[in-house]
């Protein structure tokens, strides 16, 4: 098939460090060019740009992966369209949405493209705002087994915070627990730079060797869709001590998860003994962790998903009828 990828234009594709929408777009490319597919990845700023050579390359697939630019499938020239939302917080249904968002989600919905959902969250969500199950399509992250590292024995036997610092991140409130280090780019003033538990930021070939080195992942956020990190930590061997938000798609069942419920994350104390806790029964699970986590999340997995859903897809056609009575619903509820 010839698949186009669209991006958000804000960084390069693949990108040298964080960016995980970038980093999902490159994956995909990657595993479905090796597959024998035709990919091509749009990463412009400017609309008009996009639908010019999306249309230009007449692709039998599109899937956008910002949904900031979702009016733009409407002037896309392709019978089977499809978007992602990474939006952090798109899972809060009783968050007030800002003015902005309010006018994306309403857009998705009033509209006839398929809608890729990254959990069952996010699909309830639309369900919520009156999408029909036909639209629908539960697909989550995967991870790319074939160029993560995997040690069997932790090299380091201390905990892992591993995402951009940001205030939704929450990293600022856990800085001062022992055995727990720091990696990511600067984006919270919040976050003392100059302790000796931040080790900067990775590019991706470096977290590519070292993640697995590492006991456990830490990741508290207030605000997640399908937290690529994750995945990526159980195929290395990790256990996770993750918050609600940050559990997407995960067996709770599993003995190396543990999940810090909202009422909780603010005691520090009850946190830090979490950590640690989940670092010292994860130290004699890896195999186990990772075993999980390649028939869970991996590439191979996800990829083999995605490609029946893309084969199985049926042209989607406006019905105005069916837009009015969503867009009447719609007002109420947002």
């Amino acid at each position: 098939m010839k698949i186009c990828l669209i991006g958000p234009g804000l960084m390069e594709i693949p990108p040298k460090g964080w960016g995980a929408v970038e980093i999902i777009i490159w994956d995909y490319y990657e595993i479905l060019t090796k597959l024998g597919h035709e990919v091509y990845i749009i990463n412009e700023k400017t609309k008009a740009k996009i639908i010019k050579k999306v249309n230009e390359i007449a692709p039998d697939f599109v899937h956008l992966h910002y949904d900031d630019y979702f009016d733009i499938l409407s002037s896309i020239k392709c019978s089977k369209k499809a978007i992602t939302s990474h939006y952090g917080y798109i899972k809060e249904r009783f968050r007030k949405y800002d003015n902005n968002y309010k006018k994306i989600i309403s857009g998705i919905v009033y509209n006839n493209f398929y809608i890729f959902c990254l959990s069952i969250e996010i699909y309830d969500i639309y369900r919520y705002y009156g999408v029909q199950k036909s639209r629908l399509i539960l697909l989550p992250n995967g991870a790319r087994d074939d160029l993560f590292s995997y040690y069997p024995y932790a090299e380091n036997r201390k905990s892992v915070y591993l995402a951009k610092i940001t205030n939704r991140k929450r990293q600022y409130l856990y800085q001062n627990i022992d055995d727990l280090l720091f990696i990511g780019n600067k984006d919270d003033n919040n976050f003392d730079y100059n302790s000796e538990n931040y080790l900067g930021e990775w590019d991706k070939n470096k977290l590519y060797k070292n993640l697995s080195k590492y006991s456990n992942l830490v990741l508290l956020s207030d605000g997640e869709a399908d937290p690529l990190v994750v995945k990526e930590a159980l195929i290395c061997g990790l256990g996770l001590v993750i918050s609600q938000t940050a559990a997407a798609n995960l067996d709770f069942n599993c003995s190396f998860i543990d999940i810090i419920n909202n009422e909780k994350l603010d005691d520090i104390q009850y946190v830090s003994k979490v950590i640690k806790e989940n670092r010292s029964k994860s130290l004699t699970q890896r195999e186990e962790i990772r075993i999980y986590g390649l028939n869970t999340f991996s590439y191979s997995v996800i990829s083999e998903k995605y490609i029946k859903i893309i084969e199985n897809l049926k042209c989607l056609n406006s019905s105005v009828g069916l837009l009015i009575k969503i867009k009447r619903k719609l007002k109420w509820r947002i």
